[in-house]
């Protein structure tokens, strides 16, 4: 077993602790997430930072992220240093390695600090005035125009992958989970109805984002949301197709 291991020179001198962890000799100090890829919190000299362990890719990609394509870890850490340049804000990138086997990819490994905000997925709790819901929205769909007209696209902007918090009257945002991004985009509509569609699964969050975006666009609401919605439905095809290729090709 290989590796290849790129270090943000800001955190040069975590470079032991941070080989610790890809060797797995280390205990997270707590963990978000543990299906298809793993997402630890892990603390390294009383500051906190976010692991994320991708899934072993299949064979095809296995010799693609070897040889013809940038792995996902590779992604997230150079799109995080694109983004800041950009002065859009995510947590600063740390590092990333890359696992070999047999001479294809293993694995990948994102390093990034801890950023202690709210996610947008949490918009919806019970704790959140309606009011306040509303301002983080109309902020955000501000904050959405803004990233297109940088070009600037996200391709998978989903609520859980936005950080919010207040900052003077209004609210701010940061991007986390970034392996997949279009830079120097020409953003067309439908790349602004495709994020919006994909930020909310449950129809009354997505109705209110969608009519809010109407609101503050003057736009009409039922064509708008017919456009999100066959979007949604294309997607939700488009993914059906792809687990049955998958579950085809493990038999």
């Amino acid at each position: 077993m290989s590796s290849k291991k790129v270090i943000n020179p800001e955190f040069s001198h975590l470079e032991q602790r941070l080989q610790d962890i890809v060797a797995g000799n280390y205990t997270p100090d707590f963990v978000y997430c543990n299906k298809r890829n793993v997402v630890e919190r892990v603390v390294i000299e009383g500051k906190a930072y976010v692991v994320k362990r991708y899934k072993r890719p299949q064979l095809i990609n296995k010799i693609a992220y070897r040889f013809f394509r940038k792995s996902k870890a590779r992604r997230a850490y150079e799109y995080a240093l694109q983004l800041l340049e950009n002065g859009v804000d995510t947590p600063r990138p740390v590092a990333y390695f890359e696992t070999y086997a047999n001479g294809l990819f293993d694995t990948g490994y994102f390093i990034s600090e801890y950023m202690p905000h709210r996610l947008l997925n949490t918009l919806f709790d019970s704790d959140v005035s309606a009011e306040e819901r509303r301002s983080v929205l109309c902020d955000f769909i501000d904050y959405l125009g803004a990233l297109h007209s940088a070009g600037i696209v996200p391709m998978d902007l989903n609520a859980g992958n936005v950080f919010y918090h207040k900052q003077g009257a209004g609210y701010k945002f940061a991007l986390t989970d970034i392996n997949r991004m279009k830079f120097n985009a020409v953003a067309q509509s439908c790349d602004t109805m495709r994020s919006l569609e994909q930020c909310f699964y449950p129809m009354p969050q997505l109705y209110e984002l969608v009519m809010l975006y109407c609101e503050k666009n003057d736009l009409e609401p039922l064509e708008v949301m017919h456009d999100v919605l066959v979007l949604r439905v294309k997607r939700r095809r488009r993914n059906r197709f792809k687990r049955k290729m998958k579950a085809k090709i493990k038999k």
